[in-house]
């Protein structure tokens, strides 16, 4: 059946100045009447609903065109889609944590830390205050204490880590845990979990620096682990 133009653009749901650009594009075939007019038959109706949906999930022209032409698949285009919204998804939401903690600490050089620093960096830096302050411990004890910032991290995830740095940085917060592993070697490092030794442990940690415990809650919502009083409990 032929449909004119306005026909054509009611039943894809689009506009009839759509329509026009489209045939113009070269997307639409359309045949002329006698009088000049364009004539839609029922494929090419088909092709507007199929252009308009994509259009709605944000494809260009191009990338439809060579879609219509069966230059590239529409499974290969949907896929390549997808993957790009994924990034973009993740992105947006990175910065919808960044700013939400921005909002919270408006203090510009958190922002820069936090938007600045790589994974890398932020590795090196726990494993630089883990490795002066930790000497003698238990390696395996060192990958327990090590917060691991994810890519996707929400806003509470990035508030931690900001405090986290602070922490870490702190050169008296450095001496007390040097203190506080001094201790934990003193009372049997080996065998941490010893019924007689636990409570000493717990005594020695709020002893040394209340700012320990501090710690590892913060290393527990940055790995996205129970709370530490929530497991001792």
């Amino acid at each position: 059946m032929d449909h004119s133009i306005g026909a054509a653009a009611r039943l894809a749901g689009v506009s009839v100045k759509a329509v026009r650009h489209y045939s113009d594009l070269g997307l639409l075939t359309s045949r002329r009447t006698a009088a000049g007019h364009r004539r839609y038959d029922d494929a090419a109706v088909a092709r507007l609903r199929l252009i308009r949906t994509l259009r709605a999930l944000d494809l260009d022209l191009a990338t439809i065109g060579a879609v219509l032409r069966d230059e590239r698949s529409l499974a290969e285009v949907a896929a390549t889609h997808a993957d790009a919204l994924a990034i973009q998804i993740r992105t947006l939401r990175r910065q919808h944590a960044l700013l939400t903690v921005l909002a919270q600490h408006p203090e510009p050089e958190d922002l820069h830390l936090m938007t600045e620093q790589s994974e890398d960096d932020r590795r090196a830096q726990i494993a630089d205050f883990l490795a002066s302050t930790l000497q003698g411990v238990d390696r395996a004890i060192h990958q327990n204490l090590t917060p691991v910032l994810p890519e996707d991290a929400d806003p509470a995830q990035l508030a931690a880590w900001r405090e986290l740095t602070g922490l870490v940085t702190d050169e008296g917060f450095r001496t007390s845990v040097r203190r506080l592993a001094t201790g934990y070697l003193a009372l049997g490092a080996d065998v941490p979990l010893r019924p007689e030794l636990r409570s000493k442990l717990i005594a020695l940690r709020r002893t040394v620096d209340p700012r320990w415990e501090r710690y590892l809650e913060l290393v527990a919502v940055v790995n996205g682990w129970e709370p530490p009083s929530r497991i001792a409990g």
